[in-house]
Formats: structure tokens, C-alpha cells, sequence
């Protein structure tokens, strides 16, 4: 087993938290732009190998690209308006560590999440898994019937 420790701090971002924040932005682009299908989210492509891809989320459920892009649109369905502010990011071998809070709004109701996201990269800097990690009092229904419905079409 190799073992990756992160000793040091810097102020300069590392080539895969660059990745992490080009990915972030291509995902922001296309909420900004309107989501009306899957297709939508291919200008994440540029950050993911899409072959190999595979999400598993807060649920266990696993996605692959296409269902990603499934369950990223069944999400983003009937108005959801998303944000997160950002805690720490660390940057340890192939794997990047995002500590975020969630904030989704879809019409009165209001969710507050806790997550970890875990990027992890292939050499050519291209993610090809992804790993979240969450603490919540409240999942949100149509986040959670997104992810049902996604995993059931995969």
C-alpha cells in the first residue's frame, strides 16, 4: 500500500486543485446557460474521462457519465438554484479533497449540506472518480429521487 501525506501549506494552487476549480466552473456554465438535457453538461468534458468516469454519491449509488449527466439534470429540474462556499482544499497524491457547505433552493424549500468531495485523477489530469461525502438533516426529496431514477436508467 503506498501512503500519501500532505506536510506543507502553500498559497499557490496545485495542478489538480486547478482542475478541481475548471471542473467546478464548467458545471456553473452550464446551470448559468440553463440545463434542457443531458447533453447540456458535456462541457464538463474537457476535466473528466468520460470512459472511465464514475460518481459514487451520499446514497451509494454509482454512476457512470451518462447517468451523471442524468441525475445532473433530474437535479437541476423545476428551478433548483445551487451555491456553496468553499472551506478547504487539499491537494494529497492523484486526489483532491474539497470541504464545502451546500446550499440548494428549489421554490420554498431550502437544504443545507456538509460535503467532502474526493476528486481523484488519472495522469493525463483527467478525473475519473468521484466520491461525496455528506452530512445533512435534510437530503432534499427531488435530489434523492434524482439520484433513485439515475441509478434505476444506468
Amino acid at each position: 500500500m503506498e501512503i500519501a501525506t500532505a506536510t506543507g501549506v502553500t498559497h499557490e494552487l496545485g495542478p489538480l486543485t486547478k482542475r478541481v476549480y475548471g471542473f467546478v466552473e464548467a458545471q456553473t456554465t452550464a446551470m448559468a446557460a440553463g440545463i434542457r438535457s443531458p447533453s447540456d453538461w458535456n462541457g464538463m468534458l474537457d476535466y473528466i474521462d468520460a470512459d472511465r468516469f464514475k460518481r459514487v454519491g451520499a446514497y451509494l449509488e454509482e454512476l457512470d457519465w451518462e447517468a451523471y449527466k442524468q441525475f445532473l439534470t433530474g437535479w437541476m429540474a423545476g428551478g433548483t438554484r445551487f451555491e456553496f462556499t468553499e472551506f478547504q482544499i487539499s491537494e494529497v497524491g492523484n486526489s483532491v479533497f474539497q470541504e464545502i457547505e451546500e446550499r440548494h433552493y428549489r421554490g420554498d424549500d431550502f437544504i443545507r449540506k456538509n460535503v467532502i468531495a474526493v476528486f481523484r485523477f488519472d495522469d493525463q489530469q483527467r478525473l475519473y472518480h468521484l466520491d461525496i461525502y455528506e452530512q445533512a438533516k435534510d437530503s432534499g426529496d427531488w435530489i434523492k429521487e434524482s439520484a433513485r431514477k439515475a441509478t434505476a436508467e444506468a
